[in-house]
């Protein structure tokens, strides 16, 4: 059976199709046994065979079943049904931050002020276990709007935080992530750490807040120049109703050098709780 046909999957019932991305496809299905919604996420047709794909989905199993956070999505199993891999998580019907932007400022910002400190918490959680992220992006964050609830995703690049020896004689890595998120260090393939993450959730509070990326490049080696050696507009320059000291935090989480951004988002959870994020109630002619 084709990883793309509705139909049963193993023990789970595919119903639609949620999202596909460039290796893989996310499908809600149903649980028949144990009668619930879940996620089943498969490889495309053409990566089914190839064992780099599947170890990247085998990785993801393999860290995200450790976690257990409201704000993380839940993966509880990796399998094979008819010579194709799968994961199977928790069903967490809501859009991802991407999508709410692209449906426009007014939907979503109101929200901002209790969304914003929860993602912050569930990167302070999987930094406690002693994972960074490496793909923080409005993508990999679901929002539901009408429970409030936000939850965290794809872990396919986390990888463990580098600490001590192990960080000193750590060897570069190859660059992953999301170009128009990406840290200067994680760019130039350095150990990852919280602050890596801080930076990309501040890239992903820049969009949110404005609707628009830090940096646009005409080529991707220009993107990645900007990142490394250009300072973004001003949030405030882009979003009039922007509070001072929000303005000074987010500054703060896109400092190029590491040390200048929040120690932690520990300190940084601490910082957000402390101030407003708007001036006023927001409307749609803040954004310009």
């Amino acid at each position: 059976m084709s990883s793309a046909s509705i139909g049963y999957f193993g023990p789970y019932r595919l119903l639609n199709v949620v999202n596909t991305g460039q290796s893989s496809r996310l499908w809600q299905a149903y649980d028949d046994q144990n009668r619930k919604f879940v996620g089943i996420k498969t490889l495309l047709d053409q990566y089914t065979k190839q064992k780099d794909q599947i170890q990247i989905l085998k990785w993801e199993y393999d860290v995200a079943s450790k976690f257990s956070h409201p704000k993380l999505i839940h993966v509880f199993e990796f399998g094979w049904y008819q010579k194709t891999p799968y994961l199977a998580m928790e069903w967490f019907s809501a859009p991802n931050l991407k999508m709410w932007i692209n449906r426009g400022y007014t939907q979503y910002c109101t929200y901002l002020p209790k969304l914003m400190p929860q993602m912050v918490e569930a990167l302070f959680y999987l930094h406690q276990q002693g994972w960074v992220h490496r793909d923080v992006k409005p993508d990999n964050f679901l929002f539901n709007n009408e429970s409030g609830e936000m939850k965290l995703i794809d872990f396919a690049l986390a990888r463990r935080i580098a600490k001590g020896l192990a960080k000193l004689f750590a060897m570069k890595s190859k660059t992953q992530g999301t170009a128009s998120y990406m840290s200067p260090e994680q760019i130039r393939g350095l150990p990852p750490s919280q602050q890596a993450d801080i930076y990309s959730l501040g890239c992903t509070f820049y969009e949110l807040l404005t609707t628009r990326l830090p940096f646009a490049g005409e080529s991707m080696s220009d993107l990645l120049n900007k990142h490394l050696a250009m300072l973004p507009p001003p949030v405030s320059q882009r979003n009039k109703n922007i509070t001072p000291e929000f303005v000074a935090i987010l500054k703060m989480m896109l400092a190029k050098k590491p040390e200048d951004r929040p120690k932690s988002t520990d300190e940084l959870l601490k910082m957000i709780h402390g101030v407003r994020i708007f001036r006023r109630s927001p409307i749609p002619e803040d954004v310009v």
